[in-house]
């Protein structure tokens, strides 16, 4: 890096990084828009206080008369990158798991009632697919069904699910409750099918973030704290990344080429990684009218820009590899990152739980900004998020709100702060800075209903991955091509949801 260019970022890093590091303090908040899950540092900071609870709208005396609410959930994964937490709970497990089984001690107790969990050893890639089988053959078995986001929330097109607006005891105007995303999920007025936030651990392990060896940034700038501070700034921009990659790139076995045995700059896949830098650099493919009905804005020219710049990640920049040959390539990622042959490793929080014996330290960061105008970090939340639903089959109304409440409601307060502030900002990280980035992280998570629901639009929600997996240039072209056909495909998504929800 030019020595002068570097004094200069520096120079502006530090003059700016105390504001901003102050308004990411203690609560995280990084002055951007509410795009947050329900799951916040503030729960933290109220459990310090004098009355460290909001009261539950529960009532005290509410007994369930030792009614069974049996749920339908799942923890095989399709990929070895990821893995999904067990809803039950273990009292001899880490300290996550602990708090999930006394979670469910306490409700059980408060409540009068038993948890059945079922654990059904479907595979998530297949969990939709078997729901619909379940749901369709009119089974009355499960009274509550967990399930991931990609390929499960079409089911409410499908008259699968219950509309969960005034629902008895369901209260989702606290702030266990995820407004922001249940209301991404949902069009038109008054309808709501999924529940998010800290009832699912999952809406913070699933936000995207990027993973960097400390050990070659300080040995290219002398520091790794640079790059904490650059992030800090907001000079954090993906044509800096870019910067980075080619300049860490080494060509270790000497043949020229870019290829296995290297030093890479930057290592990633071809699909959910995609998805995240596309979002990160302000990619919004829906907007929403006064109807709150989705409005289609994929061909708009900030995507197409967009895709320029990851196309030229993928095709141009030196050091800068996209893999996607193997039976797993994002495990694969993960250990040539941990094994300290690359500097920047894409991914998600729970990608730190992968990276625990990595030699190399580590830092935490988001994924980069469009450009230094760009108003703040966008974290996109994976479509593997875990959301809960009630079947049209169920019985038990009254009990199971009461129960997702209660779940809530101790997720809250005695869950989320152990996994948040314990286990990932304690266990998972390597420095104090990674936990404060932790918090910019959080508090940037979003989605996009094109992403969420991306079969009801075409698969356009994918389009940034569709193109850089197969390294296919013209976006706008594509789109053009594709237009039409989207279009009736969301007029169709449109009706459906609107008869669903009669």
């Amino acid at each position: 890096m030019n020595e002068l260019k570097r004094t200069t970022m520096l120079l502006a890093a530090f003059l700016a990084v105390t504001a901003v590091m102050t308004a990411c303090g203690d609560s995280g908040d990084s002055g951007t828009k509410d795009t947050t899950p329900a799951v916040t540092t503030e729960a933290v900071t109220e459990t310090e206080t004098e009355d460290p609870r909001i009261p539950s709208n529960l009532p005290e005396d509410l007994d369930l008369g030792g009614e069974t609410i049996n749920v339908w959930y799942f923890t095989k994964n399709s990929d070895a990158a990821e893995r999904f937490l067990d809803l039950v709970g273990d009292p001899e497990g880490d300290i996550v798991e602990v708090a999930l089984y006394e979670r469910n001690l306490a409700i059980e107790e408060q409540l009068n009632m038993k948890f059945n969990y079922v654990d059904t050893g479907v595979i998530s890639g297949e969990v939709g697919t078997e729901i619909r089988k379940v749901l369709m053959a009119g089974d009355t078995t499960y009274d509550l069904y967990s399930v991931i986001q990609w390929n499960s929330a079409a089911l409410a097109l499908e008259h699968c699910f219950l509309n969960l607006t005034d629902m008895p005891y369901l209260d989702l105007d606290q702030p266990w409750w995820s407004q922001y995303y249940m209301e991404s999920l949902s069009i038109g007025e008054d309808n709501m099918y999924f529940l998010a936030g800290d009832i699912s651990i999952d809406m913070v392990r699933t936000i995207a973030s990027m993973y960097f060896n400390k050990n070659i940034y300080a040995e290219l700038y002398d520091s790794a704290d640079y790059l904490y501070e650059e992030v800090l700034s907001g000079a954090w921009t993906f044509d800096r990344m870019l910067e980075y990659t080619q300049e860490a790139y080494r060509d270790v076995n000497g043949d020229g080429t870019v290829n296995t045995g290297d030093r890479y700059g930057l290592i990633t896949n071809s699909f959910n990684n995609m998805d995240a830098f596309s979002f990160g650099m302000g990619a919004q493919l829906t907007t929403r009218d006064a109807d709150n009905l989705p409005v289609v804005t994929v061909g708009d020219e900030h995507n197409v820009d967009i895709y320029g710049k990851m196309y030229r990640m993928i095709t141009e920049t030196v050091g800068a590899v996209m893999n996607k040959e193997g039976t797993n390539p994002t495990l694969d990622n993960v250990q040539t990152f941990a094994s300290g042959n690359a500097l920047f490793l894409p991914g998600f929080l729970y990608t730190s739980e992968n990276l625990r014996d990595m030699d190399n330290d580590y830092g935490i960061i988001p994924f980069p900004k469009y450009n230094t105008e760009q108003e703040s970090y966008q974290s996109a939340v994976h479509d593997i998020a875990t959301l809960m639903c009630l079947p049209t089959t169920c019985t038990k109304i009254d009990a199971v709100c009461a129960t997702l409440e209660a779940m809530a409601y101790y997720s809250y307060y005695n869950v989320t702060p152990v996994y948040y502030e314990t286990a990932l900002k304690t266990k998972y990280t390597r420095d104090d800075l990674s936990s404060q980035i932790i918090d910019l992280i959080h508090d940037t998570s979003m989605t996009d209903l094109a992403y969420a629901y991306s079969s009801g639009f075409n698969n356009m929600g994918m389009i940034m991955r569709t193109l850089a997996a197969e390294k296919t240039e013209d976006y706008a072209s594509y789109y053009a091509k594709r237009e039409k056909s989207t279009l009736r495909a969301v007029e169709k998504f449109i009706t459906n949801f609107e008869e669903s929800a009669e």
